[in-house]
């Protein structure tokens, strides 16, 4: 039996090979984008979960990830008060280092300073050396198995010696494989106890500097939450004098399981995170296409229902059961959706090169063809299939023998009135995707052509390294004998990277305002074009200005509860302070700036100050003459080579540092686009099938139409005015999901454009130009038609 029907579906696609292909080519496509959705959303999920205490895993914050820098006691502290704490892990980034080993000159990135107590909370495994002893002196290294590879090739790498820049010697004590899908990005690990060595004992537990990320290991089904409140209690009660009356610190436990999608923490060193509003919409948008697909598939089958119907009536007539001709279209169905099926595996084994660069992963088939997979693939497609072919094979088994063999062909209003709904909720999705596509690129328009309060042109920065930072003044002037060259100006970091936040007491009344401090030179105003609104810039020639001295933002002014156009002259005093880049005990603001973007315009402008301390100047700024970039860049690398001839010569333009903090956006945007432009094709083909089945089911009527004079514009006109009606009804339903959804999106910028009317006019315009454009051919063929063809058997 099941041979039978195999058979008569093979013979049945065969025959009808024009739209089996049409079906082939809807349901691949769908099945694609859903596997690689579904390759992305299982990744994203994956993160953190090797950790065999997975459940037990907290990180411990302010607020929520209002801080996730805290001090190096406070979770020693907290242990000390609540022994139910196991296990206290703190980490400080290191950054990208270059090490020298040899001949052998790398930057390693994703460095980490971390408590031997690591290993007992994060599933760690060791190729070589021994985690009780990996971390008994404080110059020890551990290196991931790839960073090993770099530096010792097949030599044993355990007591190797690496050297960083500055002159620091570590002696490699293990060696780890990779973390797989790890939030906290790792290539080597160093003892917590090296800052002692580097910074005085004390820092390990000091309650002077917030910035170590700190996690707990807590019993299993344990009361977190209880926990939380007592620490919140004991913190808020020792940090009291910080606070207004009745003002709380918020202490948060966040478990490991929410840490990757806390996509809201701010400067959240070392760390990656996931958007999991994203990863939702994107597994709905694989649902919807999915959908849209086995839309088609009914359509399309309908359509046909006409060359299938004298089929089902003579297989009556002659003792078929309605069991068995539900049974055969199912078949058929599944038997598609199988081959679509294995079309599509190997349509995104060809797409994953170009899918793992749009999403800016490293995802593989590999990784998820288990047995659940292929049970799922199996469970599935079947179901695909019977969804897809139930209403068809219901349909088509619905006729009666007589009604056949007399004539009739096709089904009454039940039947059109589905697929109706159908096509409205097909062009519907289209239709909202092409709305969401079009916000979001206006969206990413805005934020590339947003006054940032900077000029970013031409601008490249470089880290500094010890050679360049004993020799800053000889290398800038280096630099600037070159005419290509205009400004150079040294700072803290990248503009985009300022993250350092101290707190000061701008009107002796004892309460501190945090703003973000930003060690910078005298000539970074003038290379930035930051417009000083009130008081002056700082100058090379005054030894004064020199750590002593502070410009405030616009916002930081306001904060403080300064005036502006008064906060000038300003002196406040610092009693004492633990490491500071404004390390003066009188301090004096000489002016005021203008609120300048130092972040992405997610976030709102916050209170800024910038100082001229070279003692904390880690990159350097160079403003170029917009010609000849790449001999200026070359240019550029000789003079760095002269001062630092082994290591590596890396940079970047701020304009591509300011585009970076909207990658996920991009990634976003482009998404959306192409997945818009598939949708549109995939419901292209299911308005081709429809506008078939419509100029078929109408035959007689356009024949009599002909007959009586219409002309074929007329007849065009007929058929298209039905499909742009549904279209225009789609529209309605489009609009509010449309804007719902991405007004919600746009609530995570603190700057954004409005969602204006025009969006949504634009996208029916759109779409009714494409269901003009699919449904043209068919009732251009139906308008032709010979009337007497149609009315012969009359």
């Amino acid at each position: 039996m099941i041979k039978n029907y195999l058979k008569t579906a093979f013979r049945n696609i065969y025959r009808n090979f024009g739209y089996s292909l049409i079906n082939f080519i809807g349901l691949s496509i769908g099945i694609t984008l859903f596997i690689l959705i579904n390759l992305f959303v299982i990744n994203e999920y994956s993160f953190d979960k090797f950790n065999e205490n997975y459940d037990r895993i907290y990180r411990f914050e302010q607020g929520d990830a209002e801080s996730v820098h805290l001090p190096s006691a406070m979770g020693l502290d907290a242990q000390d008060w609540y022994p139910e704490i196991e296990k206290v892990v703190r980490f400080k980034s290191w950054g990208s280092q270059v090490f020298h080993h040899e001949a052998t000159t790398f930057k390693i990135p994703h460095i980490m300073l971390t408590d031997s107590t690591f290993f007992d909370v994060f599933t760690t495994q060791f190729v070589k050396g021994n985690p009780e002893t990996a971390f008994e002196v404080a110059n020890s290294i551990i290196l991931t198995e790839r960073i090993a590879k770099i530096f010792f090739g097949d030599i044993d790498p355990i007591n190797q010696i690496i050297k960083t820049t500055r002159g620091y010697e570590l002696v490699v004590k293990g060696v780890i494989k990779e973390f797989p899908n790890f939030h906290i990005q790792i290539e080597a690990l160093i003892p917590f106890k090296l800052l002692g060595v580097l910074n005085g004992k004390e820092y390990l537990r000091s309650y002077g500097t917030w910035q170590f990320q700190t996690y707990f290991l807590l019993p299993e089904y344990f009361d977190s939450k209880n926990l939380e409140r007592k620490l919140d209690d004991e913190f808020t009660k020792k940090f009291a004098e910080h606070f207004e009356d009745g003002e709380d610190l918020i202490i948060t436990l966040r478990p490991l399981k929410d840490v990757y999608f806390a996509d809201h923490t701010q400067a959240d060193f070392g760390v990656i995170h996931g958007n999991k509003n994203n990863v939702k919409l994107f597994f709905a948008i694989g649902l919807f296409i999915i959908f849209i697909a086995c839309i088609n598939f009914i359509n399309l089958t309908t359509a046909k229902a006409s060359s299938r119907a004298t089929e089902v009536g003579m297989r009556k007539v002659l003792g078929g059961f309605k069991r068995q001709l539900i049974f055969q279209f199912l078949s058929e169905s599944i038997l598609i959706t199988f081959i679509s099926f294995v079309i599509a595996i190997t349509l995104v084994q060809a797409l994953l090169p170009f899918y793992n660069n749009l999403m800016q992963k490293s995802l593989s088939l590999i990784t998820v063809i288990n047995p659940t997979f292929l049970s799922i693939s199996v469970v599935g497609t079947i179901l695909i299939g019977v969804i897809a072919g139930l209403y068809p094979s219901f349909y088509l088994t619905a006729f009666k023998p007589i009604s056949v063999l007399k004539g009739e062909k096709t089904k009454g209003k039940s039947a059109a009135i589905f697929r109706k709904i159908l096509i409205i909720v097909q062009f519907t999705i289209s239709i909202a995707l092409i709305a969401c596509t079009i916000t979001v690129q206006k969206q990413l328009n805005f934020l590339k052509n947003k006054d940032m309060g900077f000029n970013k042109e031409n601008i490249i920065t470089l880290s500094l390294n010890s050679n360049i930072r004993s020799q800053k003044d000889a290398f800038k002037q280096r630099l600037l004998n070159h005419p290509e060259i205009k400004e150079v100006a040294y700072s803290g970091g990248k503009l985009t990277s300022i993250r350092n936040t101290e707190g000061f007491d701008f009107n002796s009344d004892g309460k501190l305002t945090g703003i973000q401090l930003h060690p910078i030179d005298p000539a970074y105003f003038d290379l930035y074009e930051i417009e000083l609104i009130e008081g002056r810039n700082f100058n090379f020639d005054s030894k004064a200005d020199y750590q002593k001295k502070i410009i405030l933002n616009e916002e930081a002014v306001k904060k403080a509860g300064l005036k502006l156009g008064e906060a000038a002259g300003t002196i406040f005093h610092r009693d004492e302070w633990y490491f500071t880049a404004l390390p003066s005990k009188e301090c004096e603001i000489i002016g005021v700036v203008k609120n300048f973007h130092y972040r992405s315009l997610h976030e709102q402008i916050g209170p800024q100050g910038l100082v001229w301390n070279g003692d904390w100047h880690g990159a350097v700024n160079i403003k170029i003459q917009p010609e000849n970039t790449q001999e200026t860049i070359e240019l550029i690398e000789t003079v760095f080579k002269e001062f630092s001839e082994n290591v590596p010569f890396e940079y970047s333009f701020v304009e591509e540092q300011i585009d970076n903090l909207y990658k996920s956006d991009n990634r976003l945007g482009k998404f959306f686009r192409y997945f818009s432009i598939i949708a549109i094709i995939i419901a292209i083909l299911g308005l081709f099938g429809l506008a078939a089945f419509i100029a078929e089911s109408r035959t007689k009527e356009i024949g009599i139409r002909k007959s009586l004079g219409s002309s074929s514009s007329q007849i065009i006109i007929m058929i298209s005015k039905e499909f742009i009606k549904w279209v225009l009804v789609a529209n309605i339903f489009a609009i509010p999901i449309a804007y719902y959804g991405m007004n919600k999106w746009l609530q995570t910028f603190a700057f954004k454009i409005k969602i204006s009317p025009d969006i949504f006019i634009l996208s029916a315009l759109i779409s009714i130009l494409i269901a003009l454009v699919t449904v043209f051919y068919q009732s251009l063929k139906a308008a032709r038609s010979n009337p007497s063809d149609a009315l012969r058997y009359e």
